[in-house]
């Protein structure tokens, strides 16, 4: 198997902040993310607590003028690896690492150079609600909250006992705000802004560590907590693959060949997603969303796995941090089953006691409902639990909780409301859709095979043809409340259509559906969640911030929609299209691993999408590149 070095990025050298994915890492407690820049972090969360701010930023005092200055944050090189994130440019190297099991962080600084530099520390740690819809700490609050330490910054929440501490060399002092230390004021006892002054010689190497939460924490030993950020991660990665490890309640197989690098990049998308859940304590009890100060109650577990509770989330770190959406579970569920059944199946009972009429997944931490109703849930549902019985035999305990999956049966061809509970940013594609309806079918006969009941089996092969009347010769059409039919060029109805209703499809369907994923959605590399041509690209009717998303718009795709394109061509039989895509694919992630999607830029190359084009680092959905490989291969 391929070594966590190998699967680094490329240096990646970005023109603008806007077009870059800022890479980040997680140690399974929490995760953090590079600012612009060459020592920044931000988006810092480890539950129950989190800083969004950028903090630990770097300036240098100019030795002609002796001005002050923020160090240049265009021509730094970036490296991720799943343990650290490097970073080089101007005479400055810097590497992050997460030590195993803290909420921490370390930090080494080099300057090839001789200078007077600074580190600026600023921010709100703050103890967070993680149940609200996207569930981001805010970013600083006008608070004078930074106060000086025998070792170097203290940092605290006035709202919540939320704090943070960065213990650093050098000469430290506390201002009012940036703008006080840049004109040269007094210092401060307590302020909004700590700088600490650090004067290196050409080859000298400065650490600086940090811990935030809500009890009185102390930083890790250095040295220990450098060497267990790396030792942990290659650790969970061996144990990956190792039957009878102590990591995992299962494992995945190893894959060689020609796609192994796609296939062990999408195993390191899922273990981006792991998390250990914290447990409750009196100090984290008391929370806040903004302006609002609560405690909260008792908590129930999401999941757990050998007396630590563990959980699979969505996305990170930019939003969804604490969260596993069902959709994205779906994309999950083929490898945790192999994985990790036993927090898959911990996990789907923690959905159960969730409204997913009301919420689209499940605010691991506190075991409550997450977000709006998706017209996805119920179709969501079953497709996890049958590929966890397929997977793992379990049939007892899907029997056992057969009321439950009954309740998610849709017999007709069902009205998913409107684009809101859909996909969002195509204000086009809502009510009757042939995607969600073909997940149905696929439900209604997983139930009948596990229930052994004709009646399902029937319901099943009469609203499969009612699907397959939406079919508009490559695309499919949406029909509308007052019986008119709307076509919408997605590729959704492409890759759950082609998959759910494989063996339903004539010969004529299944050419129409490839020529015109091969015509519209496509692309050398990637391909478009939305054709281009499609009359609501780029749409006018949502806002801007929709308009560009990179997930599901006329801009790129979200992750997981070309590993299921794939899967469509390799059951269509065309294996050899599939496979020399699918190595154009791999090339990808030499940018790191899969994250929310990627953006398709004007020369044609697709990249990994930053979050203004609304999109996470990290992303669950691209692991099903990894299940592509192993289930659909050899059927293609």
């Amino acid at each position: 198997m391929l070594t966590l070095d190998e699967l680094a990025s490329d240096w990646l050298e970005p023109e603008s902040e806007a077009l870059f994915s800022l890479p980040a890492i997680v140690n399974f407690h929490g995760m953090a993310q590079a600012a612009w820049g060459l020592t920044g972090v931000q988006n810092w969360i480890c539950p129950p607590t989190g800083m969004a701010t950028p903090t630990a930023l770097l300036y240098v005092r100019e030795p002609g003028d002796g001005r002050i200055r923020r160090m240049p944050r265009e021509g730094v090189s970036y490296r991720w690896k799943a343990y650290e994130i490097e970073r080089r440019g101007h005479g400055v190297a810097t590497t992050t690492r997460m030590p195993a099991g803290r909420a921490a962080l370390v930090q080494r600084v080099r300057f090839e150079r001789a200078g007077t530099y600074f580190l600026v520390f600023l921010g709100l740690p703050r103890v967070w609600r993680f149940d609200d819809y996207w569930n981001l700490p805010p970013e600083d609050v006008p608070m004078f909250n930074v106060g000086r330490s025998a070792r170097g910054f203290v940092l605290d929440d006035s709202k919540t006992f939320g704090r943070a501490e960065f213990v650093l060399g050098g000469t430290h002092r506390v201002y009012d705000d940036l703008q006080a230390w840049l004109d040269g004021e007094a210092p401060v006892e307590r302020g909004k802004v700590g700088v600490a002054e650090l004067r290196a010689a050409a080859g000298d190497e400065f650490v600086w560590q940090a811990v935030q939460g809500c009890e009185e924490l102390l930083p890790p030993h250095v040295e220990s907590g450098w060497a267990s950020g790396r030792a942990h991660w290659e650790r969970t990665w061996q144990a990956a693959f190792e039957p009878g490890n102590d990591e995992f309640s299962g494992h995945l197989p190893e894959l060689e060949g020609e796609l192994a690098r796609l296939y062990a990049m999408g195993v390191l998308t899922l273990l981006q997603t792991r998390r250990f859940l914290p447990e409750p304590s009196a100090r984290a009890a008391i929370a806040t969303g903004g302006q609002c100060v609560w405690s909260e109650p008792e908590r129930r577990p999401a999941a757990g796995s050998r007396g630590r509770r563990t959980a699979y989330v969505a996305l990170g770190p930019e939003g969804g941090m604490t969260t596993s959406f069902l959709w994205e579970l779906m994309f999950q569920a083929p490898l945790l089953a192999r994985l990790d059944p036993d927090v898959l199946r911990a996990q789907l009972e923690a959905l159960m006691r969730v409204d997913l009429h009301r919420h689209w997944g499940l605010e691991t931490v506190s075991g409550r409902g997450a977000g709006m109703e998706y017209g996805v849930n119920a179709g969501a549902f079953l497709s996890c639990v049958a590929d966890y019985v397929r997977i793992s035999g379990d049939r007892a305990w899907a029997l056992a909780h057969l009321d439950h999956l009954r309740a998610c049966a849709r017999p007709a061809l069902s009205d998913f409301g409107r684009c809101q509970n859909i996909l969002e940013c195509v204000s086009t594609y809502e009510h009757r859709i042939a995607s969600f309806n073909a997940l149905d079918v696929q439900g209604l006969r997983f139930l009948a095979e596990l229930c052994g009941e004709a009646q399902l089996a029937r319901q099943a092969e009469r609203l499969a043809r009612e699907v397959l009347e939406l079919y508009s010769d490559g695309p499919f059409a949406c029909l509308q409340p007052d019986g008119s039919r709307r076509v919408v060029r997605t590729i959704l109805d492409f890759v759950y259509v082609g998959r759910a209703l494989l063996h339903d499809l004539e010969p004529r369907v299944r050419a129409g559906m490839l020529e015109f994923f091969e015509r519209e959605l496509k692309t050398a590399d990637w391909c478009y969640a939305l054709s281009p041509r499609d009359p609501d690209a780029l749409t006018r009717s949502l806002p801007g911030f929709q308009t560009f998303r990179a997930d599901h718009q006329a801009t790129g795709s979200y992750d997981g929609w070309p590993a299921l394109a794939a899967s469509v061509l390799l059951r269509f039989g065309r294996r050899r299209q599939a496979l020399d895509w699918l190595a154009r694919i791999q090339e990808l992630s030499r940018e790191g691993p899969f994250g929310q999607a990627h953006f398709i830029h004007a020369d044609g190359r697709a990249r990994k999408a930053s979050f203004y084009n609304g999109n996470c680092y990290f992303g669950a959905a691209g692991c099903a590149f990894a299940t592509t490989l192993l289930e659909d291969l050899a059927q293609g």
